[in-house]
């Protein structure tokens, strides 16, 4: 399985992320995403989605859209928490991938990130293309 995890803003290296932490020294929110390549690309989420993490996440998955494509997979299983700006996060990136003629889907979620999305009245937005 090829797989691609977060390194830091390392942005020539061939495999640019892996296990870098999001947000505040001592926090602990332990923000991960690992790309999964194959026939889809798949964006592995784990950690907490929040205002300090927000900002990194949203840099990686546009990364992904520039390097991968427009069209992404996201797998949100590993989400411990999501609040409002991570689920601004999720619709940014799903707006660029629009422009660019592809879509963001969600594939798999937490039970927290899937009542968040639910409750913001995003889960049409985010299902696959081929159960729309």
């Amino acid at each position: 399985m090829n797989g691609i995890v977060w390194r830091g803003p390392q942005r020539t290296s061939p495999v640019p992320w892996a296990g870098r932490q999001a947000g505040s020294p001592g926090q602990g929110n332990g923000l991960r995403v690992a790309i999964r390549l194959g026939e889809r690309r798949v964006v592995e989420v784990s950690g907490e989605i929040d205002l300090h993490s927000g900002a990194e996440l949203r840099e990686k998955l546009l990364w992904a859209l520039r390097r991968h494509g427009p069209c992404l997979t996201l797998d949100l299983r590993g989400v411990t928490f999501i609040d409002s700006a991570g689920i601004e996060v999720l619709l940014a990136t799903r707006r660029r991938a629009q422009l660019e003629g592809g879509w963001v889907n969600v594939a798999q979620a937490s039970p927290c990130a899937q009542r968040m999305i639910t409750l913001a009245g995003l889960r049409h937005i985010f299902t696959p293309p081929e159960e729309a």
